[in-house]
């Protein structure tokens, strides 16, 4: 593999790293965000390809991707389907596309990829210290109990930053404090589309099961959490006996 392709490899990884969504960004804008992660690194692997046409679709691939011609959703027998662009990647003067093909140069596609990385990469740094500063107010709020204002402080810091399931859960527990399940199911789904995993997440969305009377979703989401954190089997036994004790001493 040549240097000018190695780097452009590392380049195109360092795009996959910085990708970053916007803070106003609805669900259909958090789903295309992750597609768009999927599809960057559909174009790395092919530039990173032994085979010298998977190479050549990738370097395409990406020219059109910078050039903001139009996002395209690249299945796994690579077919591409144009949809409505929604590129987040500068684009670069006409002028330094290569006069042969109008495509545009190694060169250039270098300096953009350079650009726009450093430019995503100091406003999330921005925007997660803004963040972490409205978490910290809420947090105060949720310890003194005033569970009205943590929301409000809570939901400030996920304008800036939605990718971060501690916002989530911390803002349904507020929620949960309220009574407010449905609220706090809704602020679960988001945490669990940043990880599925997420064990707080998935109890929280139990616990909300359970207070709605729902004891199918509450057991479902009691498996989901054991078979997703086998390691915390223990631990989840006992909050399903603590949550069962709890809503029979209730009633």
């Amino acid at each position: 593999m040549d240097t000018t392709l190695s780097e452009k490899i590392t380049e195109g990884q360092q795009i996959m790293d910085n990708l970053t969504i916007d803070k106003r960004a609805t669900e259909e804008e958090f789903q295309n965000f992750m597609q768009r992660v999927t599809e960057v690194e559909k174009i790395v692997k092919k530039l990173a390809s032994s085979n010298p046409e998977e190479q050549k679709l990738g370097e395409i691939l990406a020219d059109q991707v910078l050039e903001n011609r139009s996002e395209r959703n690249i299945s796994e027998n690579v077919e591409l389907k144009v949809k409505t662009n929604r590129t987040l990647i500068n684009t670069c003067s006409t002028t330094e596309h290569s006069t042969s093909g109008g495509q545009m140069s190694q060169e250039a596609f270098m300096r953009s990829v350079e650009k726009d990385a450093k430019e995503r990469a100091e406003d999330r740094k921005i925007r997660n210290e803004r963040a972490e500063m409205l978490k910290t107010i809420g947090n105060g709020a949720f310890k003194e109990g005033n569970y009205e204002k943590a929301i409000t402080y809570f939901s400030k810091a996920l304008e800036q930053r939605k990718d971060s399931t501690v916002l989530w859960n911390n803002r349904a527990l507020s929620y949960i404090q309220l009574g407010l399940f449905e609220k706090a199911l809704a602020d679960c789904e988001w945490a669990l589309k940043v990880s599925q995993r997420n064990l707080k997440a998935l109890l929280n969305s139990a616990k909300c099961y359970k207070q709605l009377g729902d004891e199918i979703k509450y057991k479902e989401y009691i498996q989901l959490a054991k078979e997703r954190n086998p390691h915390f089997i223990k631990f989840i036994n006992e909050f399903e006996e603590s949550t069962d004790m709890h809503v029979n001493f209730q009633a």
